[in-house]
């Protein structure tokens, strides 16, 4: 870990522009993904699937929680068939993500690593937000825990939609820009530790901000507006980075242009689709949840003068 750490500190000094002065790769770079090789090549990326500890047991904790608390809660209070597709969707997303081959893979080409960021910050916790699991999980949880857990309860969203969509917005645009600065970025992939705590700030901002979005849009008032316009700016400024990343002249990450060309891919080709992937695909999520949010604010206001001249008769 500590050679990691120096690996991302020197990669920082330098400024990041000698690829060449760059050591092979360290086991240390795929410890999260409980690599055997230092890298990975076309012919052994279907054996590559993390059984690390530290993603599966988590992910299987929620998952068997959810299913107790399936079965704890009464018939009327469960969620609907859809909800739980949402939820094992969501949960699906983070597997691909975090276990699949997928984890070795972003640590070798800037596209899959931009594939994987995509699920953890546009995909998953989108899912899972749909879903709305709070009740379920919290119905499979000792008495006193949850009792516990509802003390410290708020209305959330609720009260100051305003504040937590911007506060929220905020934080999320920050945490999508603050990974994909170059020092950072690479010691994430030379260090686990950080590594893990990448993973687990992407995934936990996103949660936080899809949450508050879709709390807003159950329950339309003056933060509906809001709510879409955010997504629209959030459109705007992934857009931008993406296409920072697709147009520049030069490689931003050195370290993972060591291992492009053993798929057939130039590095700065590389670069590109990942520039591309942020900029279509994870653009699109935003801009299609801020389509049907301004979808239903328009519906809704068209039918409030129908209401209330019925209402006259």
């Amino acid at each position: 870990m500590r050679s990691g750490l120096y690996g991302a500190g020197a990669f920082f000094l330098s400024g990041g522009s000698a690829a060449a002065a760059q050591p092979d790769l360290p086991f240390g770079l795929l410890t999260l993904c409980l690599a055997t090789l230092p890298e990975t090549r076309p012919e052994q990326v279907w054996t590559a699937w993390s059984l690390s500890p530290v993603i599966v047991l988590p992910l299987a904790l929620i998952a068997v929680l959810y299913g107790r608390g399936l079965r704890v809660l009464p018939d009327d209070e469960r969620p609907s068939l859809t909800q739980r597709a949402l939820f094992t969707a969501g949960i699906a997303c983070l597997a691909v993500a975090l276990v699949s081959p997928l984890c070795r893979m972003a640590a070798t080409l800037a596209w899959a690593h931009m594939v994987q960021h995509v699920l953890l910050v546009a995909g998953a916790p989108l899912l899972l937000a749909m879903s709305h699991p709070g009740r379920v999980l919290l119905a499979a949880l000792p008495n006193r825990l949850r009792m516990r857990i509802e003390d410290l309860r708020t209305d959330g969203p609720a009260s100051q939609p305003c504040a937590y969509l911007l506060a929220s917005f905020v934080l999320y645009g920050a945490n999508i820009w603050f990974w994909h600065v170059p020092a950072l970025y690479q010691g994430a992939l030379l260090d686990a530790g950080l590594h893990v705590l990448m993973v687990a700030v992407l995934l936990a901002v996103s949660l936080l901000f899809w949450h508050v979005i879709l709390e807003t849009y159950r329950k339309p008032g003056p933060g509906s507006g809001l709510a879409a316009a955010l997504l629209f700016f959030t459109f705007l400024h992934t857009a931008v980075l993406g296409l920072l990343l697709a147009l520049s002249p030069q490689v931003w990450y050195p370290l993972m242009a060591l291992r492009s060309a053993a798929w057939g891919l130039l590095p700065i080709d590389d670069q590109r689709l990942a520039g591309l992937i942020m900029w279509i695909p994870m653009g699109g999520v935003y801009f299609a949840t801020a389509l049907v949010i301004m979808g239903r604010l328009i519906t809704g206001s068209s039918r409030a003068p129908e209401a209330a001249s019925a209402g006259t008769k």
